[in-house]
């Protein structure tokens, strides 16, 4: 028996370090313990696939019941057990299972295991999985000889593990080290910031095995980061990626995620984005996200911005290795691109100091003899220079100059070489105040003998034309001897108008002229500074144009702008010392009142912006009109902070434009109103994910076959405290915050299967589901509903999407439902005749279906208009081919009245109130009456 366990201790040794092959040496452990523990029926090896579980690896017998050992897998949280050979990494014997409760029930039962022995595979500190001896008929009763035999081979079968993992990962070392190599080399070859991102992207695409990469880099200017670019290779187009998230207006600089990772420099991994609280949820909704790993761009102890990667799929997260190796390929292109980025901002229009004029200082700082011997060569050289050139003796008179700066002072090199500099050049602080008594710094140069810079100063030419000039005043020495001072000088006029253009883009608004909200945030946030709130409170109004949208809507965007500047020129009336007035965007502008002693003051103001936009706004020929609504905040009575000034304002501003063009103060109802809103906001993020979500449908019935032809998937929400919330109450908020992606989509794969399972019973009918603006508006709407039908193989006519008047509003983008169309799929219009424009849509957009509205069919039968408009309706589509379906029927009476007029499509309560899919199936076997 020794004899055989040393030759097969030899041949497993011999494997391991020969063939480097894990499962033929685990195998052979199996078989060598199987034939010397004869009493064993069986031998398994379980190999780590996830926290706290391990699968089936090597056995024998290799199936269980014909249950193959890859499809066993041992749970710790449920197998006590296994749990405790793991923690204490020691050997436990069970000889009896029905005496012992740690072991899973489940297998227990299902293999009929009496008796089983459990070992760790361990080898240096290092934990690599399970063995596990069975019997099924009797106990093992293992002797000490049998047990060192298992031993051995379970030691041979860690040291067998551990091998082909240091060979794994010697091998995958060596496989990043080349692609880091690569990825550098590539970088280094790289002449813009775009090649050196598409590179990037490239390669942390292949580290991490995931191609969805974004680059977000921080504006020079604001230093916020932006979306710059994105993978070529990701599921998002970049015009797409870019229209996202200028439509969520993400906050990178409050953002979380964005916060922590430039503040501490360290790559974030979050696995699950869904139900991690830092990612803007708003975002990851309209992005599918469902995983994020956030990269900074870090070069020269500063970021310059982050590297992006996400997963669609579901929670994701990434080895240290394939981490180390997306970090270093992030290091390498922050190296890159700060020096691309460098390069780039070189070539604007806005450049500071340059190193050619230090090198030209320095080369007249080596000329240490009195500059007015230079000879010919030197002032050759002086006369070609860009710059203006001139030397001052210890006496500050002008000892030389060169053309180009007699030209940039308009005078002629006679009128300036033998002057003092005060004589011929009148010399300005950067607020035009002249300076006095020798005090600007090229006087103190001169007197010091220290070099002097300035970049914010203005020279005056020979007709007293003042320029805005940079310059620097070199010392010219012999020796340890001063002589006097060399002034070098440029115009940047024209640099000092572009930043102020600059200035005015990032605080200004480029329609109206008025402060932007970047302006007003940060002119609110210094108000606060020094304001007592014992003697002042602060205002913030928020005001939104009434009937702005219609403007735009009818006479077009350059009418709107037009009417926008009217309105600014009126509010500009009204401005003060104490009153600033700027513009959020669109229709939207804030007005600033500081002092306030009293609170009544602000009626007066309120009633002011009010009052201004009450005469006609004359724009060409067109007599426009438009009014305001106003809401108010003060601190510190409503808010301590601009942000929360800002927001209670808007807030209160929707309830003066529920009233109608007035204006009202923020209140704490409103604010408890706000809470509840979260509160149900917070709810219905949770709501999908704990199955709080039911779909519910209602049978669409020909009744002149007596046939149920179809249903409508309709959306049911209970909240465990909540109760029943009404669908009026969370589809809007879901529209709103884009929550109604997510939602819909889970609404439309519930309808289909279980539309598929209806088919599969026999029950041919189609299912009908609602579909708001942003679910058409979705770039991958058509891609998302093709997929579906696809997965449950049903075909897309018996899908018909559902969309009202005020959807095909909005959509502006008909080809979307071209496409839908081109499917196969029947498209509805819902509520018809409730809408603005009806007949124009029928007209305009791909209707199969015109869905009568519930409060024409209620009313039908006692108001004879009523009816006669339903007749209309009914006789039109049949003329244009459409099939009409009118809901809300509730009595027999309107059934015969639609009957009359040639409708024989109906749904309402007389059939059915909307019923869970169990109850449905008495509805298909139960015949109308």
């Amino acid at each position: 028996m020794h004899h055989d366990r040393y030759s097969r201790l030899a041949e497993i040794t011999k494997m391991i370090h020969l063939k480097l092959d894990k499962k033929s040496v685990l195998e052979q452990v199996v078989m060598a313990i199987s034939e010397e523990i004869v009493r064993c029926d069986a031998v398994g090896i379980y190999l780590p696939i996830a926290k706290d579980q391990f699968q089936g690896f090597v056995g024998k017998p290799d199936n269980f019941n014909g249950i193959t050992l890859d499809k066993m897998v041992i749970d710790l949280k449920n197998d006590q057990f296994a749990a405790e050979i793991v923690q204490t990494k020691k050997s436990i014997y069970i000889p009896d299972t029905s005496k012992d409760s740690r072991p899973d029930p489940i297998p227990i039962e299902l293999f009929k295991i009496k008796s089983v022995f459990g070992m760790p595979i361990y080898f240096e500190n290092s934990f690599y999985g399970l063995v596990f001896l069975f019997d099924y008929s009797s106990p093992l009763h293992l002797n000490k000889e049998e047990l060192e035999a298992i031993e051995s081979y379970v030691m041979m079968a860690a040291v067998a593990i551990r091998n082909t993992e240091l060979f794994t990962a010697s091998k995958k070392l060596l496989k990043d080290k080349q692609m880091l190599l690569d990825a550098t080399n590539d970088l280094s070859r790289c002449l813009t910031v775009q090649e050196a991102l598409e590179t990037s992207f490239r390669y942390v695409g292949q580290a991490l095995n995931n191609p969805n990469v974004g680059a977000h880099l921080k504006d020079i200017e604001t230093q916020t980061p932006s979306p710059h670019r994105l993978s070529a290779d990701s599921e998002w187009k970049e015009e797409d990626w870019i229209q996202v998230h200028r439509e969520v207006k993400v906050n990178f600089q409050d953002d979380p995620v964005f916060k922590e990772v430039i503040a501490t420099k360290r790559p974030l991994l979050i696995e699950d984005a869904i139900n991690d609280p830092r990612p803007n949820k708003t975002a990851i909704e309209r992005f599918g996200i469902r995983s994020m790993y956030t990269l900074p761009l870090i070069s020269r102890g500063e970021v310059l911005g982050t590297l992006g990667v996400v997963s669609f799929d579901g929670p994701r997260c990434y080895t240290d290795a394939e981490q180390k190796l997306a970090i270093s390929i992030a290091g390498a292109t922050a190296g890159v691109l700060d020096n691309l980025i460098h390069l780039e901002q070189l070539e604007q229009i806005i450049k500071h100091r340059t190193r050619e004029l230090q090198e030209k200082n320095e080369i007249l700082e080596t000329m240490n003899d009195d500059l007015r011997l230079l000879s010919k060569k030197n002032e050759s050289i002086l006369n070609s220079a860009g710059e203006g050139i001139y030397g001052l003796n210890k006496d500050g008179v002008i000892t030389f100059c060169n053309p180009t700066a007699a030209s940039m002072l308009a005078y002629d090199l006679e009128e300036l070489v033998g002057k003092t500099q005060d004589d011929v050049i009148a010399h300005y602080k950067n607020e035009q105040e002249l300076y006095e008594n020798m005090s600007s710094p090229i006087h103190q140069s001169l007197l010091t003998g220290q070099k002097a810079y300035s970049v914010n100063e203005k020279f005056a030419k020979k007709d007293g034309a003042v320029f805005d000039v940079e310059y620097v005043s070199t010392p010219i020495q012999n020796g340890d001897q001063h002589n006097g001072v060399v002034v070098t000088f440029r115009d940047v006029t024209e640099r000092k108008q572009m930043e102020k253009r600059i200035h005015n883009q990032a605080y200004y608004d480029l329609i109206t002229r008025l402060p932007n909200r970047t302006y007003l945030v940060q002119k609110i946030k210094n108000a606060l500074k020094y304001i007592d709130p014992v003697k002042h409170r602060l205002a913030v109004m928020f005001l939104d144009l009434d009937r702005f949208k219609l403007i735009n809507d009818s006479y077009g965007h350059t009418i709107g702008d037009r009417v926008l500047c009217e309105v600014a020129e009126r509010f500009q009336t009204l401005v003060s010392d104490r009153i600033t007035v700027g513009r959020l965007g669109g229709d939207e502008f804030i007005v600033l009142v500081e002092e306030v002693e009293h609170p009544e003051e602000l009626d007066e103001i309120a009633a002011q912006f009010l009052h201004v936009l009450k005469d006609p706004i004359h724009i060409g020929k067109h007599e426009l009109f438009t009014g305001a609504s106003l809401g108010i905040s003060m601190y510190p009575d409503d808010a301590q902070n601009e942000d929360d000034l800002i927001r209670n304002a808007d807030t209160a501003m929707y309830v003066a434009k529920e009233q109608g063009g007035t204006y009202h103060y923020f209140t704490r109802m409103l604010m408890e109103k706000n809470i509840e809103r979260s509160n149900l906001l917070n709810a219905l993020y949770q709501a999908v994910e704990r199955n709080e979500m039911e779909v519910y449908y209602q049978p669409k019935v020909d009744y002149e076959n007596k046939q149920i032809t179809g249903v409508e998937a309709l959306l049911r929400w209970t909240h465990p405290e909540l109760g029943k919330v009404p669908p009026d109450k969370f589809i809007p908020l879901a529209e709103e915050t884009g929550m109604i992606l997510k939602i819909g989509e889970w609404v439309l794969r519930e309808a289909l299967g279980q539309l598929r399972k209806w088919h599969d019973q026999g029950n041919d009918i189609t299912m009908a589901v609602n579909f708001s603006i942003r679910q058409i508006q979705h770039p991958r709407v058509v891609q998302m509903v093709k997929s579906m039908l696809e997965e449950e193989h049903l075909e897309p006519k018996y899908l018909e999407i559902e969309l009202t008047e005020h959807t095909l509003i909005q959509a502006h983008d008909i080809e979307k439902l071209h496409e839908l169309k081109a499917l196969g799929i029947s498209l509805s219009l819902d509520d018809f005749g409730t809408g603005y424009s009806s007949l124009r849509y029928i007209k305009d957009f791909p209707i199969d279906c015109i869905k009568i509205d519930r409060s024409f069919v209620e009313n039908m039968t006692q108001v004879p208009h009523i009816a006669a408009l339903n007749s209309t309706i009914i006789h039109l589509a049949k003329r244009l081919d459409y099939r009409v379906i009118a809901e809300g029927v509730e009595t027999k009476e309107q059934i015969d009245r639609l009957m009359q007029e040639g409708c024989h499509c109906m749904q309402g309560f007389y059939f059915s109130r909307p019923i869970p899919a169990g109850d449905m199936q008495e509805m298909f076997a139960k015949e109308l009456s």
